[in-house]
């Protein structure tokens, strides 16, 4: 297979895979490639396989629907919730996932120590875990006095 043909996807959504707190809003773009002859009209949305009602949907220009999710329960999996931008036939244009839950408590007892003031080992007692599936980053500063 020669060429450099590339394979454009049909839509593109953003925020892309955002991360949110139980309760909060969403407002989420679909946008269809502008060699398509989809327009925002031609579009709907899902979340987890339900179409969400047009009253929640606006249209931003002639290849963009958004729609706004307001307080948000938390995702029932780890994967995530489905959010999924459809033309009207049914196609699936664009996907995302979003990650809804509570951030786990801040860990607790942290204690650390270095035998040469340069390599450092810790270890904590970690929070217990927020409500549902978030990916959470730990990281740990430390100062030299």
């Amino acid at each position: 297979m020669g060429g450099s043909s590339q394979i454009l996807d049909p839509a593109a959504i953003s925020p892309q895979d955002p991360t949110l707190l139980i309760g909060s809003s969403l407002t989420a773009s679909c946008s269809v490639a502008a060699d398509s002859s989809l327009r925002a009209e031609d579009l709907y949305w899902t979340l987890n396989g339900r179409r969400l009602p047009a009253e929640t949907y606006e249209v931003r220009s002639a290849r963009t629907l958004s729609v706004t999710i307001s307080s948000l329960n938390g995702s029932q999996q780890q994967s995530g919730d489905n959010l999924v931008c459809h033309s009207k036939d049914g196609g699936i244009l664009a996907g995302s996932c979003l990650y809804v839950g509570l951030p786990p408590e801040k860990p607790t007892n942290i204690s650390c120590w270095s035998k040469n003031m340069k390599d450092l080992t810790c270890k904590w007692a970690p929070g217990t875990e927020g409500e549902t599936y978030l990916h959470t980053n730990y990281t740990l500063k430390y100062k030299l006095r």
